[in-house]
């Protein structure tokens, strides 16, 4: 719910109430005056008419006929519409912005001009097909709205179930848009998003807690309130390596399935992360309802209301799922949800869900995309990874990587200025490093870098292709979502499965290990004779490579070499020899 003060909260449950509209078309403002009595409607939607639903990205839609403003007939489209509702509290008006909207279609008529606009969640139906890439949900979706010019409202997914966790896209997957790619997070996050009141994009939970109350004094028409509470105990996820279905349940499993479908987010992790969304499911246990009563732009989708009194019950928690507002009319609210004894029936989004894997043909040219989720910066003197790839084969490939970037350079380090920048790129390929390093040198400002590699890899191989940048002379910074790289060729195919490896990088500064040298360090051993028990003991080790550790004068009287089947210990000094019997003799050295 909107913040508003205590004053508007009890203006707004008097009998009488007094509103007042304003707002911008562009540059022109507009007031009450400016629109046909009851023509401006604004619709918002988090879920479907008939269920429940988390991972949900609706449109919101402004409606409205406007009067007499300075526009000419073509300047309508793509006018940005701010309006705001206000109600008159003690002799002023206590302003609601209603979101912000972009104008779609203006049709001219006796009436007035009749226009339809959306919010800016449409400017995310935006293609993001092959997207390959590696972070939190947070960074993901922050990439997402960089990519389609919208900001995004949460400073993090702390909150959220599985919000701290970090994801990887890979490219078989089901996402067209980057509206779909929102829609993928907020179900792995179990909550929905919207375009909020300022314009920007927002990941909002159900509310749990009660917003306001609303008696049956302040609903018209009585409404219409479902007999059973929508909730669910169960939860089950399509498997796209061998297209099975896996369910969860709580202990007491006695409401409603949802299914989840091939969310792409959890097709390569631990359950874990698939029992969080059913443990944040099953918190939200609401009543369906529809109702109409008196305007109050403060309500949001996704409130909880409770509604006592009449046909209400006012021990039930009631949620907005639809919220249709038509100044100077009356406010529309509904509250979706399913009968939990259907929970044995599959409904309708049950079946849209379900999910189908994309056949694939060993002929077919695949790619395999990555980008960037978060800001690199590659300080002068500094190497950094930049592009990551894991890819499989099923017969001996000839695959190709390309890859675009945009880069800012800067040529001043601590003061001093540089000629130019000079970049260099490695490429390593299973832990490999290859011989084959391009550079490229930078002035000052934006550049573009292009790269090309043909890489040649065996049949059922398992590959990663990693991208490392280093600087001289300058430093780059690449934004956001300003990588664009992929590997495509045939024979190839996507990662099915976890391979095990787990990587990890760490970056620290110089260790000085001066104050741990030992000086003038004496040491002696004593060697006692005693009867050895034969024991046959067999060990491998790889070798430890110490270059880190830099140990002066520091010296041992005595080094033992054994074996398994030997029968001397060599010492500087001489041997000690065994007997028959397994009695050492010591033997002086030459």
């Amino acid at each position: 719910m909107y913040s508003v003060s205590n004053a508007y909260k009890e203006a707004i449950k008097e009998a009488v109430q007094q509103f007042n509209i304003r707002g911008n078309i562009g540059s022109i403002s507009f007031t009450k005056e400016n629109i046909l009595k009851g023509s401006l409607t604004v619709q918002w939607q988090c879920s479907g008419d008939d269920e429940l639903q988390i991972g949900s990205v609706y449109i919101s839609e402004l409606n409205a006929t406007f009067l007499e403003l300075n526009l000419d007939r073509y300047d309508y489209q793509g006018k940005i519409i701010t309006p705001e509702i206000g109600l008159e509290v003690d002799g002023a008006y206590e302003y609601i912005p209603e979101g912000v909207y972009t104008v779609t279609e203006a049709e001219w008529s006796a009436s007035g001009i009749t226009v339809k606009a959306y919010d800016n969640m449409a400017k995310l139906d935006k293609a993001a097909e092959g997207l390959q890439t590696t972070g939190t949900l947070w960074q993901i979706a922050g990439m997402a709205c960089n990519a389609c010019g919208v900001q995004l409202a949460n400073l993090n997914f702390n909150d959220f179930p599985n919000g701290s966790r970090a994801f990887s896209i890979y490219p078989d997957n089901d996402i067209e848009t980057y509206r779909d790619l929102l829609s993928w997070i907020a179900q792995t996050m179990c909550c929905f998003v919207t375009a909020n009141r300022e314009g920007k994009i927002e990941f909002r939970k159900y509310q749990t807690e009660p917003a306001d109350t609303l008696d049956r004094f302040h609903r018209f028409k009585g409404g219409t309130f479902a007999d059973y509470v929508t909730r669910y105990t169960g939860l089950s996820v399509v498997n796209m390596k061998d297209q099975t279905t896996s369910y969860y349940g709580l202990t007491l499993d006695n409401g409603l399935t949802y299914n989840l479908g091939s969310n792409p987010f959890l097709q390569y992790y631990a359950d874990d992360a698939r029992r969080e969304i059913l443990n944040a499911l099953a918190q939200l246990q609401f009543v369906p309802f529809e109702i109409t009563g008196v305007v109050n732009p403060a309500y949001d989708i996704g409130d909880a209301l409770m509604l006592p009194g009449g046909l209400g019950d006012g021990s039930k928690l009631f949620c907005i799922t639809k919220r249709v507002l038509r100044y100077n009319g009356e406010l529309r609210l509904k509250g979706a949800g399913k009968n939990p004894a259907l929970a044995s029936a599959k409904s309708k989004v049950d079946k849209e869900l379900s999910g189908i894997a994309k056949s694939k043909t060993n002929d077919t040219i695949q790619f395999y995309h990555f980008t960037n989720s978060k800001r690199i910066p590659v300080a002068d003197g500094e190497e950094k990874q930049i592009v990551d790839i894991r890819f499989t084969a099923t017969k001996e490939a000839r695959a190709v990587f390309h890859a675009e970037i945009l880069l800012t350079a800067e040529t001043t380090v601590s003061g001093i200025t540089y000629n130019d920048a000079v970049g260099t790129v490695q490429y390593i390929l299973n832990n490999e490093t290859v011989e084959y390093s391009p550079k490229e040198t930078w002035v000052d400002g934006a550049h573009i870098l292009h790269l090309l590699y043909y890489l040649y890899v065996d049949a059922g191989s398992s590959n990663r292709l990693k991208v490392k940048l280093s600087m001289t002379g300058g430093s780059v910074v690449i934004e956001p979502s300003d990588i664009k790289a992929c590997i495509y060729g045939q024979n190839l195919v996507a990662t099915d499965s976890w391979d095990g490896i787990i990587t990890i990088e760490e970056e620290a500064e110089d260790w000085n290990l001066t104050e741990l040298v030992f000086e003038n360090t004496q040491d002696s051993v004593t060697v006692t004779s005693q009867n050895p028990t034969i024991r046959q003991i067999a060990d491998t080790a790889s070798e430890f490579m110490l270059q880190i550790l830099n140990f002066e004068t520091v010296s041992d009287r005595l080094s033992i070499i054994t074996h398994a089947d030997s029968k001397q210990i060599l010492t500087e000094d001489g041997l000690i020899l065994f007997t028959e019997d397994g009695v050492p003799v010591y033997t002086e050295g030459e």
